[in-house]
């Protein structure tokens, strides 16, 4: 008897297996409680947005009908989405992802198809091509894809958020889409082709890896006193290590989004565009090439390029990266006229790193982006260690005073409701920083017209930099309006029995100046506002889609020109380079 009431027991577990009400109500007030305790935006977002995420009724509402784990999966990921954060976001333990060997992005505010890897899809079989428009996969138009990924997944800008969206119509990772593997072997789809404008339809089989989470495993609700289960003690529905001038932080200074996905060129060394046919190459060739250098002549005068693909946070990539940067710069001060610095599609990263390159590329003293930080007890030990490591290491007195002060600083805000700092340092120990010379005392820095090329994935530490040169007054900034990921961010366990993880922003990273940005209110944050070019030039066109962006290099070679002659600069017989 007992036998068969085990066996039955067992066969009810597969669709019993998921958690239960009460746990999921623990688990969603427990990412709720890290947004009041740990999330540095939030009076940002109620500024900005009239958003209140403490204000958890509506979510509590749906939370009581969520079906099953993907539906609450869905529900958190929305949750944290809401927050419009690229720093933020709610992750499941999975390892599985499908794609499609073709990759996607919107141009002219249409989904066109970019890149066919033709070792899997041979033309014969395949004859769609670059600049053709995707209408559907399985069904799914990319507008109702977009609409349905952009809630549980949000970049801190419209724009991004939905190109973010589309590029994962056929690169599907259930860490952040709950129902990705809920597909066949094939993919049904449909593609207009711009030679005909007629509609094809085609098979291609995913090429998934990894193992589906399809739920989580079964546990008992532990009892309170009075027998209720524990998800009952809840929230009010209502309630709302890093060096820098030889000083050696606790703080991590990585400012960078938690999760990559694919998207072409993103942290490439290569640029997304050609670069003229009479371009020539220094650096970026090869494998150990952690940049991309080169110059080429147009009206009279010699026109540098840098590409700055990422700000990687690894000890030995950050010192081979600044090595490389400094050998290029002094080479283009020496030999050009002006300087193209490319920071579009840039995850970000160090931000230690980011102010060393400023320190080559300003000529004179400048004020860096500093971080507001809304300290948890970890971030208040953290200083306390910065203070203690300067003690022992015999520390000059003015750098043991200011890190006492950024420590009583955060120790003070930690002492307040949901306190936060004055705009610190998280690098060395001064937002003011001074042009990198060489021993002798000879300054390196780039001392001529610059220009900086943006995007709207020139993300996080990528933000930071344009922002200072703007700031500054150093550069012309061209492009488009960058992601607006402005702060420091942890990802970490949250939620016992989901085993998800959660990022969130424990800092806002704040400019020398005040700006104003359609839709938002005047702000010096980073968060959301971003840096806005000075001169808008697009590069999601059609056109520079099967161009391979030769109308972009044109106009932008144009608009250097323009700001050459501005400057003082003209045409002249160039001299031959070594």
């Amino acid at each position: 008897m007992a036998t068969a009431a085990v066996l039955a027991l067992l066969a009810a577990l597969p669709a019993a297996a998921q958690m239960t009400a009460a746990q999921r109500r623990t688990d969603f007030e427990q990412i709720a409680a890290a947004v009041a305790k740990r999330y540095a935006p939030y009076a940002w977002k109620i500024e900005a947005f009239g958003y209140d995420a403490l204000k958890l009724k509506p979510w509590l509402e749906r939370l009581e009908s969520v079906r099953d784990d993907l539906e609450y999966f869905e529900l958190c990921m929305e949750y944290v989405a809401s927050l419009r954060d690229l720093h933020s976001g709610y992750f499941l333990p999975s390892d599985f992802s499908a794609e499609l060997p073709i990759y996607v992005d919107l141009y002219d505010g249409k989904a066109l198809i970019e890149y066919v890897d033709r070792s899997a899809l041979p033309a014969s079989e395949f004859p769609f091509e670059a600049g053709d428009e995707l209408v559907s996969v399985d069904g799914v138009t990319p507008e109702e894809w977009i609409r349905s990924v952009s809630r549980l997944q949000s970049f801190a800008n419209e724009r991004a958020t939905r190109r973010w969206a589309i590029e994962q119509i056929a690169f599907r990772q259930q860490s952040v889409l709950p129902r990705a593997h809920r597909i066949g072997e094939f993919a049904e789809v449909v593609v207009r082709r711009a030679s005909t404008g007629k509609e094809e339809t085609y098979r291609i089989a995913w090429r998934k890896q990894g193992t589906p989470l399809e739920r989580i495993g079964p546990v008992p609700d532990p009892l309170l006193r009075s027998g209720k289960p524990s998800g009952e003690a809840r929230l009010s529905a209502e309630d709302g290590g890093q060096e820098a001038d030889g000083v050696k932080r606790s703080i991590p200074a990585a400012r960078r989004l938690p999760a990559a996905k694919r998207l072409r060129g993103f942290g490439r060394v290569s640029p997304v565009f050609a670069l003229p046919d009479n371009f020539v190459t220094r650096l970026g060739r090869g494998y150990s090439d952690r940049i991309y250098s080169g110059w080429y002549e147009a009206s009279g005068f010699r026109i540098g390029y840098l590409r700055l693909p990422e700000f990687p946070t690894s000890p030995f990539d950050k010192t081979a990266m600044l090595r490389q940067a400094e050998t290029e710069i002094v080479w283009h001060k020496a030999n050009t006229d002006g300087l193209i610095v490319d920071v579009m599609r840039n995850p970000g990263g160090d931000q230690c790193l980011v102010n060393e390159l400023l320190r080559r590329l300003i000529p004179y003293p400048f004020r860096t982006t500093g971080d507001e930080i809304r300290p948890t007890l970890e971030i208040v030990n953290w200083f306390r260690q910065d203070v203690e490591d300067a003690k022992n290491s015999g520390a000059d007195p003015v750098t043991r005073w200011m890190l006492e002060a950024f420590l009583r600083d955060v120790e003070t805000a930690y002492g307040e409701y949901r306190g936060i700092t004055g705009p610190l340092p998280v690098c060395g120990i001064s937002l003011d920083l001074y042009p990198a010379t060489l021993g002798d005392g000879t300054g390196i820095a780039y001392d001529k017209p610059m220009v900086v090329l943006v995007d709207d994935f020139s993300t996080s530490a990528a933000d930071s930099f344009p922002a200072v040169l703007q700031d500054a007054g150093r550069a012309l900034v061209v492009g488009m309006p960058t992601a607006g990921g402005g702060g420091l961010s942890q990802e970490s366990p949250l939620g016992f029995y989901a085993e998800a993880s959660v990022a969130l922003s424990y800092s806002l990273g704040t400019r020398a100046r005040v700006y104003q940005h359609p839709g938002l209110p005047p702000t010096d944050y980073l968060e959301n506002a971003g840096v806005r070019p000075d001169i808008e030039l697009d590069i999601m066109t059609r056109q520079n889609l099967v161009e391979n962006g030769r109308p972009f290099m044109s106009e932008l070679t144009s608009i250097v020109v323009e700001y050459l002659r501005r400057q003082g600069g003209s045409a002249r017989v160039l001299p031959a380079v070594e």
